[in-house]
């Protein structure tokens, strides 16, 4: 039996372990998108716009570590895959983006939306290519899997809508190949000496020590280390371990910081480094791409597990000084104690501080936590005792509005985990849509609008570099009329004696709720 690219590449992905396509439909894709309907091996998601699409695959990649996949057609469905495409290649999630192409005919001619899809796609990927021949299909799509996955980033490929349709008269699929970790790239005694000749060893965890979190832990032993975990790291240990000194950023800077006589930063953690002063500084990355050259660290690059087995086995003698254990745990206490006494502040409107410390008693140990970009993420940095969630964020590219597609793409990748969407109402209305994907496809998550009607970090910005503050306005619709009207559920909060209870309702909720809370607009101390 013969089978068409469409029907091939759709086998193909299922074969190496894709489940979900997300995406939205136009001419280019009709042949796939015919193909998809008549199978269910994979599912695929109509998102409500094609940037939701790319967020929401890169949300499924961020909890899962397996490629997400993305789907738009020619012209303006291309382009506007684009934010999504460019968080994944700048954070180094891996994610296949197919995009349908004019029919052959047509390419490098004033078509009706065509446009060398290359030349954009080579600037935010790592991979972008033109599929022309149908029997080409599958070792085309094997390269750009395999290179996402063993190299942690986007890849492209656009495939005319003609191509799409044509038959493949033979193919054979066989397993993915993986390369492993890059080789170990660096002086290890130098660090290891480094390291050994320090009193007070602080530790930086960044999102890639959540996967090697035993190996870094086994350090914090040997070493009697401080951890601060980045901003991508959040839920890499409990807060209330006792080496745990809070989070680093505009709204807290732990003390103890400027005390450690050695940082070590284990993955990248590029938000933190700019709070980073002088100190011996060693970086453990999996890649030189990622390193923090202005810190002008003494750096190892490569398989990161392995680096901390060999560093490990190295201080397995360290003299931890016991000053220094002392005093981590009495900044541990002195951070929780902040974050208790928050909990019972009664501004009016409600104090950002408030709202994160209540949450750390209502969110699930187990949940995921997606974070968008704005000022109230200073406040879950300064405030925020996890348990065991798992957080996620842009590190590099920021783009606001991408928390709630990244946790739409969570809930689809992990079903029986609850989900807390937290966003400025500035990114709230950038992807508001998105509501819509959540209640078609009954998508519970609970949506945390911390809403102080402006763009609060530009506005504060602005005044600190003595500008007047203009064009910061943002305005958000009555969330209740709203959600109503997209299918969900929707509640706003002014009083700080309600926010409790509100936010616990909204927990044990089985549907998706946004729980609009009016904030207040206290700046951060390091703004």
């Amino acid at each position: 039996m013969n089978y068409t690219v469409a029907q091939v590449i759709i086998r193909a992905l299922f074969y190496w372990g894709i489940k979900n396509i997300y995406g939205v439909s136009g001419d280019a894709v009709l042949p796939f998108l015919d193909a998809l309907g008549a199978q269910d091996r994979i599912k695929y998601y109509s998102t409500v716009s094609e940037q939701g699409a790319a967020f929401m695959a890169c949300g499924e990649a961020r909890v899962t570590g397996g490629p997400g996949v993305c789907l738009s057609t020619e012209g303006p469905g291309a382009l506007n895959l684009v934010n999504g495409v460019a968080d994944a290649n700048r954070d180094g999630i891996p994610l296949l983006v197919i995009t349908g192409q004019v029919e052959t005919g047509k390419i490098n001619t004033k078509a009706k939306q065509y446009f060398n899809q290359q030349q954009l796609f080579n600037s935010i990927t790592d991979l972008s290519i033109l599929l022309t021949r149908p029997e080409s299909v599958v070792e085309t799509l094997k390269i750009a899997v395999e290179k996402a996955l063993n190299d942690n980033t986007a890849c492209h490929i656009s495939v005319p809508k003609d191509i799409f349709s044509s038959p493949v008269y033979e193919y054979q699929l066989a397993p993915l190949s993986y390369t492993g970790p890059a080789p170990v790239s660096g002086n290890v005694g130098k660090v290891v000496n480094l390291l050994v000749n320090s009193v007070k060893p602080l530790i930086i965890a960044g999102t890639a020590a959540v996967p090697v979190k035993d190996e870094v832990y086994r350090l914090v032993e040997l070493t009697g280390a401080a951890v601060i975990p980045a901003q991508g790291a959040r839920g890499i240990y409990p807060g209330m371990e006792d080496f745990n000194v809070g989070g680093l950023g505009e709204a807290h800077i732990p003390p103890i910081l400027n005390q450690a006589d050695c940082i070590i930063l284990v993955g990248s953690s590029p938000y933190e480094h700019k709070f980073i002063n002088e100190a011996n500084i060693i970086q453990i990355d999996d890649c030189p791409q990622s390193l923090a050259h202005q810190l002008r660290p003494s750096s190892i690059n490569g398989d990161i597990s392995w680096i901390l087995k060999l560093i490990n086995e190295a201080v397995k003698d360290y003299d931890r000084d016991m000053n220094w254990q002392h005093e981590i745990k009495i900044h541990h206490q002195e951070f929780v104690k902040m974050v208790q006494r928050e909990a019972e502040l009664n501004d009016k409107p409600i104090s950002p501080r408030k709202v994160v410390a209540i949450l750390n008693d209502i969110i699930p140990e187990d949940a995921v936590i997606s974070i968008d970009s704005g000022e109230f993420m200073h406040w879950f940095d300064r405030g925020f005792i996890a348990k065991n969630q798992q957080v996620i964020i842009s590190d590099y590219w920021r783009c606001m509005g991408s928390g709630l597609p990244f946790g739409l793409g969570a809930r689809v990748a992990q079903p029986d985990k609850k989900v807390f969407i937290l966003t400025g109402e500035g990114g709230f209305i950038m992807m508001m849509q998105e509501i819509l994907t959540a209640a078609h496809y009954a998508l519970p998550v609970v949506i945390v609008v911390f809403n102080n009607s402006e763009y609060l970090l530009e506005k504060h910005r602005m005044e600190k570099e003595g500008m007047i503050s203009f064009g910061v306005d943002a305005y958000l619709p009555d969330i209740a009329t709203f959600a109503e009207a997209c299918g969900v559920q929707g509640v706003s909060v002014e009083d700080p004696e309600l926010l409790e209870e509100t936010l616990k309702k909204a927990a044990a909720s089985d549907n998706t709720v946004i729980v609009n809370i009016k904030v207040n607009k206290e700046r951060p101390l390091y703004i």
